[in-house]
């Protein structure tokens, strides 16, 4: 073979790669999942606590824990002070560790890389970095007193992250490629500076009273109409100064002067330096990376909160300054789950939960997610301490009394392997209906044929019209009297996600409904000539392959002979059900 095939070859064995390895897939600019190994996954799983993986005990004992959860995937931590303990000597033992361990338990993996920033700290940083000051400098407060966060500025800082970091990325092309077990990657962690708005130093001031970048400027006349409410706002006042006008405005003058402004300049640091790491990683192997961010809750102002974090109202700024970031996932630690889901699912931000407090509500909010906002993946943090098996067998996680009927249909079924153990805890039973239906939901993110409700003590119902102009109202099975609970004054979460088969034929996936069906056209009181709508049929099922395997029909008391399809509180069940119609 001549020289001139030899290198053909090879390009063409490079781009066989490049096409085949995980990406992002966007159905719109809302809605994208990870297509691994040329098949569309829902990122089912969870985040290792930060020390979880540190030795590769943890790592076997975890990971057998976490496949016989049922997950797809698992967030692990990358620390660079066990990948490069020593300046210049690189250590992949741990990394190796990870992927071995996650084939060998069917888990898909997104690498998080604790680097320069972790939480806003430089904690994960080797110690050989901490300890020179000098070449690697802190960022300041307003005194002058230097604080345990790298500054975002510092070219040292910068280039040592991205060698460890690119370190990385050759290691997954090397050993990755073919089995695709890392999907994605985030790049460091919660950034955001804490305990101030921005870096004080005397080389951030004078670049803050300096002139805004013309990436900036163009980018935000560019794209005016569209910008985040909050930045038009800020904008508002001062935005002519933008405009083709001789000199270029300093950060005060386009932003106005105040803490905001501070936490805007700071935003713009972190990102164009994120950019930088992602940018040089991807061009080594090319997978899809994102950012999480710590949320700006409880009425706390930029520095109590991490300020010039990946925050939705930064958003553009993000966008404009690391545009090899794909994602802004959101970690939730705060009530109010569906004003967050709500924050951060945008038109330009698909949405990405890596983070969520870990507790057994979180089995309906994934379903939430999943079913309404049509989500990457949901990923309660340290889920290696959540339990295969419910508090005590009879008992709901409320610890409620279930009736001997509700406790023989419980959970779907028993673990694998697992007999007599107990039923699944409810975040467990929810992730195997997620994963049986998996397929299902891929094929119906961003359409009108999916959607999903959360219910609660304060929301015990909602409506869904479905395409075939009916409307499907779900309240929360206690609102029934029947289940023991009803009379409770504080009612648990519960959800489903609704599911359009075809026409009149749907799949309620969930826990805690009950689901009535009227004409969407007719008023609340019936008149002559009205179509009103029936139960043709309801089973109960498991999904296998695509296909539905009827584990028992419900005809009489479990649908109320018609009136309802139900699923009750401690119960977690795929239903099929067929509507009619008739007058």
């Amino acid at each position: 073979m001549n020289k001139r095939l030899i290198i053909i070859a090879i390009s063409s064995i490079f781009c066989l790669l490049a096409s085949a390895q995980p990406r992002l897939e966007h159905r719109d600019n809302s809605v994208a999942r990870i297509v691994a190994n040329g098949k569309a996954m829902l990122m089912i799983g969870g985040e290792l606590g930060n020390s979880s993986a540190s030795t590769p005990e943890d790592v076997k004992r975890v990971f057998t824990h976490l496949h016989r959860m049922g997950l797809n995937t698992v967030l692990a931590p990358v620390s660079w002070e066990l990948i490069e303990p020593v300046e210049g000597q690189f250590d992949m033992s741990s990394l190796n560790v990870i992927l071995n361990e996650a084939r060998r338990n069917e888990l898909k993996v997104v690498l998080l890389w604790f680097g320069a920033w972790k939480n806003s700290m430089s904690c994960y940083a080797p110690e050989w970095f901490k300890r020179d000051m000098k070449r690697f400098p802190r960022a300041h407060t307003p005194e002058g007193k230097p604080v345990e966060e790298a500054s975002s500025l510092s070219k040292n800082v910068l280039e040592a992250d991205k060698r460890a970091f690119c370190h990385i990325m050759e290691y997954l092309r090397e050993h990755d490629a073919k089995e695709q077990t890392v999907i994605m990657v985030q790049v460091e962690n919660e950034i955001g500076m804490i305990e101030v708005p921005r870096d004080y130093s005397a080389d951030a001031t004078k670049l803050y009273q300096g002139a805004v970048p013309r990436q900036l400027t163009d980018y935000l006349k560019e794209n005016q109409k569209s910008l985040h409410p909050y930045l038009k706002e800020k904008l508002q006042a001062q935005f002519p100064m933008i405009q083709p006008s001789g000199k270029t405005p300093s950060w005060p003058q386009l932003f106005g002067d105040d803490l905001y402004t501070e936490e805007i300049f700071q935003t713009w640091t972190y990102a164009t330096y994120v950019e930088q790491i992602a940018k040089a990683g991807r061009a080594i192997y090319n997978l899809p990376m994102y950012v999480n961010v710590a949320l700006n809750s409880r009425d706390r102002k930029p520095g109590q909160y991490p300020s010039g974090g990946p925050l939705a109202h930064l958003i553009d700024l993000w966008h404009c300054g690391a545009p090899s970031i794909d994602v802004l996932g959101v970690d939730i630690y705060d009530k109010g789950i569906k004003s967050w889901l709500d924050k951060y699912h945008l038109p330009n931000n698909p949405l990405f939960i890596p983070e969520i407090r870990l507790e057994d509500k979180d089995a309906m909010y994934a379903l939430y997610a999943f079913g309404h906002h049509g989500a990457m993946g949901f990923c309660p943090f340290s889920i290696e301490d959540y339990p295969l098996y419910a508090v005590a067998k009879g008992k709901d996680m409320s610890g409620m009394d279930l009736s001997q009927d509700d406790q023989l249909n419980a959970f779907s079924s028993s673990l694998p392997n697992d007999e007599g153990r107990g039923e699944a805890s409810p975040l467990v039973a929810s992730y195997r209906l997620l994963r049986q239906a998996e397929p299902l939901i891929l094929e119906r993110q961003g359409t009108k044929d999916m959607d999903a409700v959360l219910l609660d003590n304060e929301q015990r119902e909602a409506e869904i019209i479905t395409p075939d102009g009916i409307r499907l109202t779900v309240k929360h099975s206690y609102s029934l009297g029947w289940e023991p609970g009803a009379k409770d004054a504080e009612w648990p979460e519960a959800a489903c996600i609704i599911l359009r088969l075809g026409k009149e034929d749907y799949l309620a996936i969930g826990s805690g409904v009950v689901i009535t069906y009227t004409d969407a056209k007719a008023g609340e009181t019936w008149k002559q000539g009205d179509t009103r709508i029936g139960l043709a049929k309801c089973e109960s099922v498991n999904i296998v392959d695509c296909k539905m395997h009827v584990k028992r029909h419900l005809n009489g008391d479990q649908t109320h002979q018609g009136r309802h399809v139900r699923i009750p509180v401690g119960q977690f069940d795929i239903q099929h059900f067929r509507l009619y119609r008739y007058k």
